[in-house]
Parts: structure tokens; sequence; C-alpha cells
């Protein structure tokens, strides 16, 4: 890491990476690797610059210059993130109740011509050099810089330039920290350190662009143009109490397979993935044509497309966990019969769907409390989300099949008024008057079509695309064949379905499947640990009793509204943080609250932060009764994780 001049600074240099390496030891290792092709010179003004060839400068008016003079300007007009907290869906009852009340407490006072100038977060995209690095955090109220610099090269030659060691420790001192972001995706590794233990300070983070180059100059236009990834919630107190409700009562009906590791040996038969988007209709016959010779894995409201077509799947697969989906699975086992059918679902849908069908086989997914609660070490995965149709995809690789077709699996709709197919559930129950006008999905944003084209899809379904590419990527070297003329899915080969010339089945369907069921975990008892449940109320209840408290303790003397109520969150944020890193029930907690808590705090540092100085202790005490109400009413919600009792109502489409 020398530079390529006459220079040397050593000591500094030594200084720097011993500071990086306490918690940043696999940067120094990169740093160390680097082969430079710039080179660390003395400008004119005997100043560090950076040479990027032929003599042309990084800086060209001198690098401690161009950074005072580009911070200076900054301060002047910061870029800043604005998000004003917004209801979510309507299920999420208690975040929307207290976002509102906050916002009718916050508009019967003043605000001020301008928010509070602490921002939870500073993204600086670029480091150069790095001495604005400095300069920023000497002048700027924020808690957490996230540094991203996609050229190591230049990390490295800051090393020379300015002192990291003292950078670290101012901000350490102030309780403040920095993170890096380097390597593929820093758009997600971003939102990822956004979504931390800070999220409530998100609204008035700031945004600093060091540097001009493509890749930079592309990620500052998704972070400005993308919010919403952004401040989307970690789910919603009430569906994480209904998935830990319905996950205890499925497991305690025993006689269940439960997965709780990818299937090590590969199926003789191809699968054939079947979802419910509008392309479908057009695949039908070709379905039909092949059935024989296949397994064929439906995805929720597929299944009754399928039925009603005479085609019956081997496999069924649920991922929501809403009342609505229950008395759907039962109308179509009177009708239709499912005893031949294996379900394939999270423990956390509805308890009345299991005994529609002939065995069921669960799985975890993460992220969610129940997982937490009862996985205990077993394999979850995250590419069984966000809709049933990647569960689907999810089923066919976790119990080995190798050759899988995707149909219905559109992720996007050419015509958003047709967003599934015309013999689901959104178009043929009673009330298809009103379905007909529902679109269950935002359609914003338009992406290449598997057949040409393109298709319209938004932020859940583009989610969904991804997350089914993500799938088949880390897998096991299957072979995938998109037949859906939907959305374009990377890692699949686009093939219509006439095409498919599939040769007779060498084994049946039942017999390949049950190879890969063997390998799977048999309960026959009571899995649902109520001892455990009663404990984790105990938990819950103490973490609330712990937030009161900590609403009531006095702001510190001579503090602004938006410090004061910074204050209070940071001591909300403490406890939360000991959930997450305490023993699994105390996990399970922290998912449950987490979505809840975040967003409540959120709220309420936006509008403190927007309090005028007149108004502002009035105003500050009326914001935090209300959030102390609110955690008050989360204790009886809580309660419903009690054993015994009903789980929450919910609304879904089977």
């Amino acid at each position: 890491m020398a530079p390529s001049s006459a220079y040397q600074n050593r000591d500094r240099v030594k200084g720097n990476i011993k500071a990086l390496a306490r918690g940043h030891a696999s940067l120094v290792r990169d740093l160390e690797r680097i082969v430079p092709t710039s080179r660390l010179v003395m400008d004119d003004g005997g100043d560090l610059n950076i040479d990027i060839g032929g003599g042309r400068l990084f800086y060209p008016a001198g690098g401690r210059r161009a950074a005072e003079q580009q911070v200076a300007g900054y301060l002047d007009n910061p870029s800043r993130f604005r998000l004003a907290p917004a209801d979510v869906i309507e299920d999420c009852v208690e975040l929307n109740r207290v976002t509102r009340a906050l916002r009718r407490v916050a508009d019967g006072f003043p605000a001020a011509a301008e928010p509070g100038p602490f921002g939870g977060f500073l993204v600086v995209l670029g480091v150069g050099l790095g001495h604005h690095l400095r300069l920023l955090a000497e002048r700027m109220a924020f808690r957490t810089m996230i540094v991203v610099e996609p050229h190591d090269e230049l990390l490295a030659h800051s090393l020379h330039a300015m002192d990291w060691q003292r950078l670290f420790q101012d901000l350490s001192r102030d309780g403040r920290e920095i993170r890096f972001v380097r390597g593929a995706n820093p758009f997600v590794q971003i939102i990822k350190l956004l979504r931390g233990p800070h999220y409530p300070f998100l609204d008035g983070s700031y945004f600093y662009l060091h540097y001009q180059s493509p890749d930079l100059t592309a990620l500052a236009e998704q972070l400005l143009n993308q919010c919403r990834a952004m401040s989307m919630s970690s789910g919603w107190i009430e569906d994480q109490l209904t998935m830990m409700v319905n996950n205890s009562a499925n497991f305690a009906r025993p006689g269940f397979l439960l997965q709780e590791a990818r299937v090590a040996s590969s199926r003789v038969l191809p699968a054939f993935v079947v979802g419910a988007g509008p392309s479908l209709d057009a695949d039908m016959e070709d379905i039909r044509r092949c059935r024989r010779d296949v397994v064929l894995i439906s995805a929720s409201s597929a299944l009754k497309v399928l039925l009603e077509h005479g085609i019956r799947p081997d496999i069924h697969c649920e991922l929501e966990n809403g009342a609505g989906l229950g008395p759907v699975a039962e109308d179509l086992s009177r009708r239709f019969g499912l005893s031949d059918i294996t379900l394939y679902a999270s423990p956390t849908v509805d308890p009345r769907i299991s005994p529609c069908f002939g065995r069921t086989v669960y799985f975890y997914r993460s992220y969610v409390s129940s997982t937490v609660f009862y996985a205990d070490g077993a394999e979850t995965s995250s590419f069984a989300e966000p809709t049933s149709g990647n569960t689907a995809v999810h089923c066919a690789l976790s119990l080995g099949f190798r050759e899988i077709y995707l149909f219905g699996l559109d992720f996007g709709a050419k015509d958003p008024d047709r967003h599934h197919s015309r013999h689901s559930v959104y178009f043929t129950y009673k009330d298809e008057a009103e379905m007909a006008t529902y679109t269950p999905y935002d359609f914003d944003m338009p992406v290449p079509g598997n057949f040409g084209g393109q298709v319209m899809t938004g932020w859940l379904l583009d989610w969904g695309r991804v997350s089914v590419a993500n799938a088949i990527k880390g897998g096991d070297g299957a072979r995938v064949m998109n037949c859906s003329d939907g959305a374009l899915i990377a890692q699949t080969t686009p093939l219509s379905a006439e095409g498919i010339d599939l040769a007779p089945a060498p084994v049946g369907q039942g017999e390949d499947l049950e190879r890969a069921l063997a390998a799977l975990t048999r309960c026959d008892g009571d899995r649902s640990r109520p001892a455990d449940l009663v404990r984790l109320g105990e938990v819950i209840a103490s973490f609330l009793d712990g937030c009161q408290q900590a609403l009531a303790a006095p702001p510190p003397a001579g503090a602004t509204a938006q410090r004061a109520m910074a204050a209070s969150c940071l001591r909300i944020i403490a406890l939360l943080s000991a959930l997450e890193t305490g023993d699994d029930i105390a996990k399970a907690a922290f998912r449950i609250l987490v979505g809840q808590v975040q967003g409540a705090l959120a709220a309420a540092h936006y509008h403190a932060s927007r309090l005028d100085g007149d108004a502002a202790g009035a105003g500050l005490a009326a914001i935090l009764a209300t959030l102390a109400e609110s955690f008050r009413r989360l204790g009886p919600l809580c309660a419903s994780i009690t054993p015994g009792l009903p789980p929450a109502s919910g609304g879904a489409m089977l």
C-alpha cells in the first residue's frame, strides 16, 4: 500500500491499518492485496493527490482544498432524505393508529421552518483521499456514517492522506460509528444498514456525493428515487403475533413432516411449478398434455384454477397467514377433495388449511418470530418469499428437482387489469364485481418480458422475480425453463409451453416424491412448547414496561425537542437491541416487536424534529404521552400468544 512516489508516511499508515483492523479486518486484508494502477503523488501545492494516469490528477485543485470547498458548499444546502410517516396496509392497525395519533398531536403545535439538524445517517458516496470525511464528522449531527467506495485502490491511497485512527476515535467518543459498503449490491447493503437499530432516525438523514463515476452516480439516483425501499417497515405486530399463534396451533397437531434441511438426493422427474399469473390461462392444455410425466406443484390461488380444469397437483404450496385462506381451502376440499395432495407450507398458515390435505410438510421462513422461536437451528430460507410463487419454486429446489418448468409465474402483467388468471379467486367468487376492479399489486415499473417486449411490475412483484433468480442461483445446478409470458427472470431459459417435449416418466410421481419426503422429519408429538410461550409473553411484558420507564425519564437539560426525543428513542433502541442479542425467546420477542417499535419511534422523532422552538416543550410532552399510550395498548394485544387463544383475524386469497 506504499505510494508510488518518494512520499512516505509509514507511521500514519500503520496507525490507520491498526484502527481499521479492529472492526474491519476483511477490508484490511483486501487493501493489502491491491496492485495499484494509479499513483499517490505530491501536487504543486505540496499536498497529496492521485495521478490517475498520464499526469491527470484526481483533484485538479488539490485534495484538501477540493474537500474544504465541496463540504462548505454542501453545508449551505445539504441533501437530506425526507420520509414522512405514512399509513401502511390496513392490517397494520396499531402502527397506523399511533402514526395517525402523533400526526394529530403535532398538528396542534406550530411547526418550525426547517426540521432539526440531527439525521440518523450520513451516506457518503466516494472516499477519494478522505479529507471530506473528517470535515463532515466535525460539522454535522448524525449517528452512523455509511461510507461507500467501489474502488479499494482509493481507500488504500486514503490511508496515507487522512487520519482514519483519529476519525474512529472522535466518532466513538460521541457515540457514533462508521460502516463501510463495498463489493456487490451496494444499494442492498445500504438499505440493510438503514433498516438496522437506528432506523427511527432515518428521516432527515444526509446524502453526500464526493465524486462522479458511473457506478456512484447510478447508486445516487437509486437512493434518491427508491426512498420507499428505505422506509419499509420490518413487519407489523399483528402479523407477527398471528404467525406465532398459527405456528403454535399447527405444531400442536401431530402427524406432519418438517423440512429442517434441503433434501440431498435428486429427483428423477421434472417439476412443473404453477402460479396464477395471467399467462397461465394460455398454457393449461400444455400442462394437461405433460401432466403424467411430471410432478405438479401449485402455488396458492393456482390450485383453484387447476382443479376447475380437471388437473390435480401433487403438491400445493402456501405462504401467507391470512385467516381468509382457511375457509377457501375448506371450500375447495368440499368441492374437489384434496386428500391426495400434499400441502407444502410455512407453519404460520391458518390452522384450518392443513386438515384439508392428505399430508402436510412444513418449512421455516426466515426472519419471522415463530421461526426464531421454533426452528432450533433448522435451515431457513428467505427465497420462499414474498409470494406463494416463490414458495413453490423453493419447494421444487429444496426437494431436489433438477429440471423445473415455470407457468403463471409472471411477476407482472402486460395489462394490470389482468393481474391474475381469469379463473382465479380474484375474478370468479361471488364478489367478482368488486374483485374485478381490485388490483393487489403496484404496477409502476416496466421490466423486460420473458418473450420480449415489456411487462409492468412493481416493488413487491419485482422482489419476487429477483428472489426466484437468487434461489436458482443458490441451488444445486437446477435447469429452470420459464414458460410464463410475464417478466424475464434471470437464471431461467424462456421456453414456450407448446415447445415442451418430455420423455415418458420412468417412475411414478408418487414414488419420486416419496423418496424426497423420506428425508424429512416426521413429527408425531406436540411441538408447540406452551411453557416457553408463557415466558415469551413475560419477556414482551417486561420490555413494554421498560419502554414506559424510558419515556418517563426527564429530557437532557437544555436539549431541543429533537435531541430530547432522540434520547428517549435511544433508550428504547437499547432495550430492543438487548432482545435481539438475547436467547431464542428474546429474539422471538424482538421479531414480534421490531416493526411496531421502530415505526412508532420513527413517527415520534419525525414530528419532534419539526416542532417550533417556542412550543417545543408542550409539543414534546404531548408526543411522548401519545407514544407511551401506544406501548400500553400493546400489552393486551401481545397476550394473544397465550396457548388456546384463537389467531387474530386477517385477510388473503387462496
